[in-house]
């Protein structure tokens, strides 16, 4: 919501409208305040004081000193009616009970928002002196590079109740694939999950353009899916006959998927896939299928790493 749309808003809730009506109501009795204390008196001691009866005629100078005096009495009756106190515009309970729960939820909006952003860049910080951690690691083979692949996303996780909004009853995962090119296969190297997952043992294997996973390598863009129910989701991204799962429709509702890439002089170096998934649908959004994104970026550059300084290794 912009600024100008917020202030328009304000001004338009009943608090605003009666706080409005009262400096309108309070402006106007100081006017007639003014005239009937000063004003009018003053007129009156000035007529009398200046012309008389002789001058200006009998009719004249009686009927215009009347005129001040009704002027004066009328001011007197409403001074003395309505401007002692302002008028009070009695809202009722149930309007200022909504205005008091509207403002509360626009706190904890707020509140969340700040949460999330103070969350999202304590892991940007983090994510930033990776690339020390792992030079001082020197993850030379496939297990210690696992772990390093691991010390890099376990943040993420920490925080992804925050960050994707994970409760306890959320069946999730997360899983790093490296591209074997000996086999056209994306294969996961670290995966971690929800106890209650019912999937055992390693992930699946998945080749490019196969399900979520293997079409966001294949097109090198992140994919993120609200509901894998829904009619497209289902038709594109769905994964094969054979690497199906009679559970998946179950457990992966929301997914995103980032694949792990460098832009490089010579062109986009793929590494693998970084994947997330919730068996909650809505759990992936513009916002925080973009940390996943930046996730898969630090690995990219372990990755290169890797491949640069230990072209030995697989």
């Amino acid at each position: 919501m912009s600024k100008a749309d917020s202030d328009s808003n304000k001004d338009q809730s009943p608090l605003a409208t009666e706080a409005k009506f009262r400096r309108a109501v309070q402006s106007q009795n100081r006017l007639v305040n003014f005239l009937a204390i000063l004003a009018g008196p003053t007129a009156l001691a000035v007529w009398l004081g200046v012309f008389d009866a002789t001058k200006v005629g009998t009719g004249w100078f009686w009927t215009v000193t009347c005129l001040i005096v009704a002027f004066q009495a009328a001011l007197y009756y409403v001074t003395t009616r309505y401007s002692e106190t302002v008028p009070a515009l009695h809202l009722s309970n149930s309007v200022l009970a909504e205005a008091y729960e509207d403002a509360l939820n626009d706190l904890d909006i707020l509140v969340e928002e700040r949460t999330w952003l103070q969350t999202a860049n304590r892991l940007g910080s983090y994510w930033s002196t990776f690339q020390g951690l792992i030079e001082e690691k020197a993850p030379t083979n496939d297990e210690d590079f696992a772990e390093s692949c691991g010390l890099a996303i376990k943040p993420m996780i920490d925080a992804a109740g925050i960050l994707f909004g994970f409760g306890f009853d959320d069946i999730w995962s997360v899983t790093v694939y490296s591209y074997d090119r000996d086999t056209e296969r994306l294969i996961p190297i670290w995966y971690k999950r929800t106890e209650d997952h019912p999937s055992t043992g390693a992930p699946r294997a998945w080749r490019q353009g196969d399900g979520h996973v293997g079409s966001a390598f294949m097109q090198n863009r992140i994919l993120y899916t609200i509901d894998m129910a829904d009619g497209d989701a289902s038709m594109l991204l769905q994964p094969s006959a054979e690497n199906g799962r009679e559970y998946d429709e179950n457990v992966y509702r929301s997914f995103v998927s980032a694949p792990i890439t460098l832009d490089l002089n010579s062109g986009p170096a793929q590494f693998g896939v970084l994947v997330v998934t919730s068996n909650v649908i809505g759990r992936f959004d513009d916002e925080n299928r973009g940390i996943v994104g930046h996730a898969a970026q630090v690995l990219a550059h372990l990755f290169d790493w890797r491949s640069r300084l230990q072209p030995e290794s697989k």
